[in-house]
C-alpha cells in the first residue's frame, strides 16, 4: 500500500501532539454519566477519560489518512501489440487442383490452403484477421476482426466454382492486392500483413505497376508474404512486390511445405507483448471501520464525558 499524496502525512504530527497533550495537561477527567451521577476516580477512570479525549485526534488522524489517497497497486497487464492481417486467397478454377505429388487428388490447393491458414489463425489467436478472395475479381469476404470463426466457416462458401461466371477469367492479383491495402490502411492501430497464396501468374503486375504497388504498400506500412502453391515459374513481379514491402515469398507445393511456410511467417512477424504499468486502486477499506468505530466511541464520550479543568 501507497499513498498518492503522501506530503499530507506529514499532518498526522498534530493529531499526535493533541493525544499527547490530552494525556500530559494538568486537571482533574471525571467521569459524568448524567450530571448528578457519582463520580469516579482512580487510574482505570483516568485512563478511560483520556482515552476517550484522544478519540477527536485519532478521527482527525483517519482523515489526514483518506486524504493522503491511499492506494494498492494491482499486478501490471499483459497486452499483446495486435497485428493486422489480410489473407488474400486465390481461388480461381486451378485452385481445385491437387496439391503435390502425393495427394492423388485428395488434397486440393484450396483445401490445402484453408488448413493451413486456420492452424496459422489458432496460433496467431489475439491478432486481427481478414479475408479477401479473388480471381479476374475480389471480394472481401471477411472484414478484419478478432472472431477468427468467420474465417474457418467461410471454406464451403469460397470454394472454387461457388462464385457467378463473371467473377471468373484471368487472374488479377495486383486489384486484390490494392483492395488489401486499402482495407488495411483502414486499422487504426497495430501492424499490417496481407498474406498472399496464389498458384498462377497475375495479368495485372507487369512494370511500372509492380512499383507503384510498392510504393502504395510502403506508403501504408504494410508487408507482403507471397506463398505460391506451385514449382512452375512464378511472377518475378510478385515477389518484388513482398520483398519491397519488407516481407517475402516462398514456394509451397506440399501441404507440409505450405505448413513450414507459415511457421516462418510467424518466426518474421513474432508476437510483441507490451507489458502495462501497475493500475492503482483506492484501497480504503483498512481505514474504513476503525474511523466508524472511533466515530461511535466518540459520540458515545460527549455524552457520557467532561473535562474538569480545576
Amino acid at each position: 500500500m501507497t499513498f498518492l499524496s503522501p506530503k499530507l502525512l506529514a499532518l498526522l504530527a498534530i493529531p499526535v501532539i493533541l493525544a499527547f497533550w490530552e494525556w500530559v495537561r494538568p486537571g482533574q477527567p471525571l467521569a459524568m454519566p448524567f450530571d448528578h451521577a457519582k463520580i469516579g476516580r482512580g487510574r482505570f477512570w483516568q485512563f478511560l477519560i483520556n482515552s476517550a479525549n484522544c478519540l477527536p485526534a485519532g478521527l482527525l488522524a483517519i482523515a489526514i489518512l483518506f486524504l493522503a489517497h491511499p492506494v494498492i497497486f494491482n499486478p501490471p497487464e499483459v497486452e499483446r501489440q495486435l497485428t493486422n492481417v489480410q489473407i488474400v486467397l486465390d481461388t480461381s478454377g486451378s485452385m481445385k487442383s491437387p496439391h503435390g505429388p502425393q495427394t492423388k487428388g485428395l488434397n486440393s490447393r484450396f483445401d490445402s490452403a484453408m488448413t493451413s491458414i486456420e492452424q496459422f489463425l489458432h496460433y496467431r489467436k489475439g491478432d486481427a484477421f481478414g479475408l479477401t478472395v479473388f480471381s479476374r475479381n475480389f471480394v472481401h469476404w471477411v472484414p478484419l476482426t478478432q472472431d477468427t470463426e468467420a474465417i474457418v466457416l467461410a471454406r464451403p462458401f469460397i470454394a472454387p466454382y461457388v462464385f457467378p461466371d463473371e467473377f471468373w477469367g484471368n487472374t488479377f492479383i495486383g486489384k486484390a492486392l490494392y483492395g488489401a491495402a486499402e482495407l488495411l490502411d483502414q486499422a487504426k492501430t497495430g501492424d499490417r500483413m496481407i498474406i498472399l497464396l496464389t498458384d498462377g501468374l497475375s495479368n495485372d503486375i507487369v512494370p511500372p505497376k509492380d512499383s507503384a504497388i510498392i510504393a502504395d504498400l510502403q506508403a501504408k506500412r504494410i508487408k507482403v508474404f507471397v506463398i505460391f502453391l506451385i514449382d512452375q515459374p512464378v511472377t518475378p513481379a510478385l515477389v518484388s512486390i513482398a520483398q519491397g514491402s519488407g516481407g517475402a515469398a516462398w514456394p509451397a507445393v506440399t501441404p507440409e511445405a505450405l505448413n513450414e511456410v507459415f511457421k516462418k511467417i510467424d518466426e518474421m512477424k513474432k508476437v510483441v507483448i507490451l507489458e502495462k504499468k501497475p493500475r492503482a486502486a483506492d484501497y480504503y477499506d483498512p481505514f474504513f471501520i476503525p474511523a466508524m468505530v472511533a466515530l461511535g466511541l466518540a459520540i458515545l464520550a460527549l455524552f457520557g464525558i467532561r473535562y474538569n479543568p480545576w
